[in-house]
């Protein structure tokens, strides 16, 4: 794999509620909560040694003195090339994790970060630390500490060559608790190199936009002699990691000017390390109005001569003659990022706005969409009727205005999970297609909705306000028909259509402007065949007159919202376990009688029969809100849930658990790989699942072959995994990878399978 992740593609390390609190204030009836998987292993005392570095827990003293601050620190020693991330990673990568616990009563703090290098790789740059390094973390023994005190650290990281490896240690060390003074200990020389490499002061300077570059303007006594500069913002995406940094003498100081990174608005406030004459400084830099000082030039911090690379994104994406997709070069090409008027990345946006455009439509045909693709086709008959004369003759407005607003619901849709995919970018998150799916608590709460829009199909209820009549049933309302693309947009990210990954995958690497752009493009796909049908009515001419028959469909369609809650439930008991699921079904009973008591009481003139409905409506909210509450807590559902994925890992026959290190022993060995990435909230894995990889041509060829399948499950948040998508250059499942004995490269197969393109991949 050449190439590195994209910057904001970071791994869910762990539970984070910031993620939930975003997703709710945009879905508000959906709270959504992250959930990953804690590592199980025991903690190693000593150095652990994993891929190409070496961790471990150690100590600036040889013992610990109560109540008085301590050094701790994950040393790590890097194969020569190999490098991990600071704090801000630059371009790409990730930065290292290190969770520290300690006896109870220990006062622990954060990672106190050197300052690090600006590591090129082509267009792009990172900051990172290479060799031997150690992340210090100061931490307080209670002073009630009388016997050994043991400190254990979880440690994530990822380590990049030409080949990015995510990787995780747990790691611990005891120290003994001593009264009296104590030696340093055998790291110490380590602890004080790092302490040379942080800041030992802070300045203040003021921040000067021009043009596209940003002034920093500073003076001090201490700074007199400066000969050579370079920055380190601790924000990730406001400064161009790779442009060259120049450094001028100005009349009253310094002036260090800072490339604005592409699609960045300019701060109000920057802060980050300045290395001036390699002492590590920490500034403070104010926006101030009116234009930086003139100075003269002193140095220009760059990046090292390099010869141009050949070929482009197009060459790369379809450079293979076999027709799959390189996966190292779609990486490295989804991150070239040399300029944005560059006419390699101009065609490759072109590229993927029409990818985007050609996966929307087909996302049409996915399962996920078909009860709102009947929905819809209803809502248009409805519209005609409504002014037949005029539609048949394809001037009424009925049925456009319905297929606007429809269009707009999708529209809008798209552009709020672009914002989500963006805003998670900016804070250091990376989500994929169809994230949302993997909280138990959304899930939950989707399945729910599908039960309350099936009984209001089946005429339980009717709660008016134009929701009711989803599609245009019964008036065509420009607010049921925008509910209607909402709901679409909804249902269909579980689904991934051909053309679509590709193009998702281009966003991972590409400024805010390009990944709106793209979702647009995929937003537009999805919306043009309705917009077509509402503009040319026409076209609609074989179904039959409206009548008593478009009741009869709407109550037939209630069955495929059961249908598509039962399948949430199916996903949602390999998320939560039994527990969820019976906290589901009961959910469900509840939201039976809450429609129930709508719809028999809510037109009812007031009365106490209203009045007592009414409160027993409260309540069943209240007992819906607790019961679904619980499937936001990892921990209350975690042995249920992880008994379920147990029993269904062991009818799983054939195959093996991914892991990027099962992968390299397997080619070790010289036999083919088959690497299935899916998740059970996917609709288009289950279906390749059930029609193609489980049949007995595709087992037998690898049985004969002598092929490894393994299959990475996306269902629960895994760092691991979202990492690897990153690399294949795709943020969604499914992806189906096959590595061939005696080749360099990957092959990624289309996202829906068929019998005779595995067969094909594996001659």
């Amino acid at each position: 794999m050449v190439g590195i992740p994209p910057r904001g593609v970071k791994p869910w390390l762990g539970y984070d509620s910031r993620m939930s609190s975003l997703f709710c204030r945009v879905f508000v009836a959906f709270a959504t909560l992250a959930i990953a998987l804690a590592g199980t292993s025991a903690s190693a005392t000593g150095p652990v040694r994993v891929d190409a570095l070496e961790v471990e827990l150690v100590s600036s003293r040889d013992g610990a003195r109560p109540g008085e601050p301590l050094d701790l620190g994950l040393r790590i020693r890097h194969d020569p090339g190999w490098h991990t991330y600071w704090r801000n990673p630059g371009d790409s990568g990730l930065p290292t994790q290190v969770r520290l616990s300690g006896p109870e009563g220990a006062q622990i703090g954060e990672i106190r970060w050197p300052a690090p290098s600006r590591m090129f790789v082509g267009p792009l740059a990172n900051y990172g630390f290479e060799g031997e390094i150690v992340l210090p973390i100061q931490v307080v023994v209670p002073k009630a500490a009388a016997g050994p005190v043991r400190f254990d650290a979880q440690a994530e990281w990822l380590v990049c060559r030409e080949v990015c490896i995510p990787g995780e240690a747990k790691v611990s060390l005891t120290l003994p608790v001593a009264r009296g003074p104590t030696a340093p200990s055998a790291h110490a020389p380590l602890f004080e190199a790092m302490a040379r490499r942080m800041p030992a002061m802070t300045l203040d300077a003021a921040l000067h936009r021009d043009g596209r570059s940003l002034a920093l303007v500073f003076g001090s006594a201490e700074l007199d002699a400066v000969t050579a500069a370079e920055f380190f913002p601790y924000p990730v995406g406001v400064v161009s990691a790779p442009a060259p940094q120049s450094l001028s003498r100005t009349a009253s100081g310094w002036r260090l000017d800072v490339a604005l990174a592409e699609g960045a608005a300019p701060p109000a406030l920057l802060s980050g390390v300045l290395l001036a004459n390699g002492r590590p400084l920490e500034v403070r830099a104010t926006a101030v109005a009116g234009p930086a000082p003139a100075g003269t030039l002193v140095s220009v911090a760059q990046a090292p001569a390099e010869p141009p690379r050949a070929g482009g994104l197009l060459a790369n994406l379809f450079g293979q003659g076999s027709g799959s997709i390189s996966a190292p070069a779609l990486a490295s090409g989804a991150a070239g990022t040399a300029t944005a008027a560059s006419p390699a990345v101009t065609a490759g946006l072109l590229a993927m706005l029409g990818f985007g455009l050609l996966g929307g439509l087909i996302l049409n045909l996915m399962p996920c969409v078909f009860p709102v693709v009947g929905l819809k086709v209803l809502g248009f008959a409805n519209a005609g009727a409504i002014d037949r004369a005029a539609a048949s003759a394809g001037t009424g407005w009925a049925g456009r205005r319905s297929a606007i607003a429809f269009s707009l619901g999708v529209l809008v849709s798209f552009w709020v999970l672009a914002a989500i995919v963006v805003g998670l970018r900016v804070a250091g998150e990376s989500v994929g297609w169809g994230f949302q799916l993997q909280s138990p608590l959304f899930v939950g709460a989707m399945a729910l909705l599908f039960v309350a829009i099936g009984l209001n199909f089946s005429g339980v209820y009717d709660i008016g306000l134009g929701l009711s009549r989803l599609g245009g049933i019964g008036g065509s309302t420009p607010g049921g028909s925008f509910a209607t693309g909402v709901l679409a947009v909804l249902v269909a990210t579980p689904c991934t259509a051909p053309f679509m990954g590709t193009a998702l995958g281009y966003t991972l690497a590409r400024p805010a402007s390009e990944t709106w752009l793209i979702f647009t493009s995929i937003g537009l796909g999805m919306a043009l065949p309705y917009l077509l049908l509402g503009w040319f009515p026409r076209w609609l001419g074989w179904l039959p007159r409206p009548g008593r028959w478009m009741e009869t469909l709407r109550q037939a369609l209630a069955f495929p919202m059961y249908a598509t809650a039962a399948w949430l439930a199916w996903v949602l008991a390999q998320q939560a376990g039994p527990d969820g699921v019976l906290r589901l079904l009961i959910g469900a009973v509840l939201v039976g009688l809450l429609a129930w008591l709508y719809g028999r009481y809510a037109s009812a003139p007031r009365s106490r029969a209203r009045h007592a409905s009414a409160l027993a409506g409260v309540v069943a909210l209240v007992a819906l809100a607790g019961l679904l509450a619980p499937l936001a807590d990892d921990e209350v559902l975690a042995e249920g849930r992880n008994g379920f994925v147990a029993q269904a890992q062991a009818d799983a026959q054939g195959w093996q658990p991914w892991s990027e290190a099962a992968v390299a022993a397997t080619l070790a060995e010289g036999r083919p790989v088959f690497i299935d990435f899916t998740a059970a909230w996917c609709v288009s894995c289950q279906a390749n699942k059930k029609l193609v990889l489980e049949r007995r041509p595709v087992a037998e060829t690898f049985a004969r072959k002598g092929v490894v399948a393994m299959r990475a499950d996306w269902t629960q948040r895994d760092p691991a995994i979202t990492a690897a998508l990153a690399r294949y250059g795709r943020n969604g499942v499914p992806l189906y990878v096959v590595y061939r004995p005696g080749e360099a490269q990957p092959r990624l197969l289309p996202e829906l399978l068929t019998t005779g393109i595995v067969l094909d991949a594996l001659r």
